[in-house]
């Protein structure tokens, strides 16, 4: 492992003080531009983000994300074939986990919980979507994770939460559902319905620690496309359009940011936000066709 290439004093290592969305995000892509052909990248973003956070190694939980980090550098449920959904994709998600923590001053088990969910969120991703088989590739995830979980020797309560998190990264159900228990806890909204989702998701109906836990890991997952720069954006999305073989233009970018009015937790990014929305309506503008109306 080498963190040479990794400044980290900066973002998404350090919380800086004074510094705005927009500088922490060019920080981001910055870090994410020097992983893209790091060695063990995975180990040594994992490692990293322990240290940053002050985390012992032997912990259970740690153990188990080092052992799956040295597996995916390895090639092991790493998406090696998916041009999105692959280990540059769980190091980001992983490191900006690790910011929106320490942003939020979250605790020691905690960050334990959602440092390895976002690590492993996308553990044996095969590149498809769920399709009409709900939470399909979030269980792959969770199936994948569990002998990791059980040879460290990390207690089924821990199991659990963890397994909660990965489903909660769901984008329709998991993460609405999520942010609703957050809401519940946070705002006083109405307790949402637990028809149609499956334990242990549900247990963030009752779990409000929990709930917000979740709420960070989805945000995490979706900063990079959402939250950093404009050109970072349009990236992702590129590597998705390869990853699932077909175009995705101004419309599908759009109507994928329109999903969130504000991040709960990580409301630092909202800036960020508003400017890739108006960047994706300028797009959207110059693909129409003459006349304003789009073909049929």
């Amino acid at each position: 492992m080498t963190r040479a290439a990794l400044d980290l004093a900066r973002p998404p290592f350090r919380v800086i003080a004074g510094q705005d969305a927009h500088d922490a995000a060019e920080d981001f892509v910055g870090c994410f531009d020097a992983l893209t052909h790091l060695p063990d990248k995975v180990q040594t973003c994992f490692a990293a983000a322990l240290d940053a956070c002050g985390l012992a190694p032997d912990a259970p939980l740690c153990r188990a994300g080092m052992q799956i980090a040295r597996d995916m550098d390895a090639g092991v449920g790493a998406g090696t074939a998916n041009a999105y959904h692959n280990t540059q994709h769980s190091c980001e998600v992983l490191l900006n986990a690790l910011y929106l923590s320490r942003l939020a001053g979250t605790q020691s088990q905690a960050s334990r919980e959602i440092l390895l969910a976002a690590l492993v969120h996308d553990f044996h991703h095969d590149g498809t979507t769920n399709e009409s088989i709900a939470f399909r590739l979030e269980r792959l995830a969770a199936d994948a994770t569990l002998p990791y979980l059980e040879a460290a020797g990390a207690p089924a309560v821990e199991r659990l939460r963890v397994t909660s998190l990965i489903l909660a990264t769901e984008l329709g159900t998991g993460m609405r559902f999520a942010r609703q228990c957050h809401l519940h806890f946070s705002a006083g909204s109405p307790r949402p319905s637990l028809h149609g989702i499956p334990q242990p998701l549900a247990a963030l109906a009752a779990d409000a620690d929990l709930a917000r836990q979740a709420v960070l890991v989805g945000e995490a997952d979706l900063l990079s496309s959402v939250g950093l720069t404009v050109h970072y954006g349009q990236s992702q999305q590129q590597k998705l359009a390869e990853e699932w073989n077909r175009p995705l233009g101004a419309d599908h970018k759009l109507r994928f940011l329109d999903l969130f009015d504000d991040f709960p937790i990580s409301r630092f990014f909202s800036p960020n936000l508003r400017t890739l929305k108006s960047a994706a309506r300028t797009e959207q503008e110059r693909e129409l066709p003459a006349g304003g109306r789009r073909a049929d």
